[in-house]
């Protein structure tokens, strides 16, 4: 196997897996990527935009237009942070009533495609997939 081969296979894997958390969230009226925001919102509490985008590693200009959309559905909001240019973002009350039903949703699916895995194997790849990171960021420094 070559290099190619195992990029790609990474790439259709993360594809494969938030075509199917997409799919397994759509009753709910979500997407992947929405989950993804909201998930860090709620581990992080009330956060500005550009940190919120530093964290999920997104560009700005994505975040902000999930951010319209989750805004639209009434699950975020969007205030003013410490300066009129800073936008800090925090879960409605609305979100924080739906996140319990949208996180059984998503632990089910994560359960589902790792579920031929052990612990072990899972602490194997997690260790894997944490060092490929780790080396894209020394990469684009």
């Amino acid at each position: 196997m070559n290099s190619d081969q195992l990029i790609h296979l990474l790439y259709q894997t993360t594809r494969a897996i938030s075509q199917g958390l997409n799919q397994a969230l759509t009753d709910h009226g979500l997407y992947s990527s929405e989950w993804s925001v909201i998930k860090a919102i709620k581990e992080k509490g009330t956060i500005s935009q550009i940190m919120l985008a530093n964290y999920l590693n997104i560009e700005p200009a994505a975040i902000s237009k999930t951010l319209v959309k989750l805004e639209e559905k009434g699950f975020v909001e969007r205030g003013t942070g410490s300066d009129k240019r800073e936008k800090k973002v925090f879960l409605t009350e609305k979100g924080q009533s739906e996140f319990p039903v949208w996180e059984k949703v998503v632990e089910k699916h994560r359960q589902a495609i790792l579920a031929d895995l052990s612990e072990e194997k899972q602490n194997q790849l997690y260790e894997m997939v944490q060092s490929i990171y780790v080396n894209t960021q020394k990469y684009k420094d």
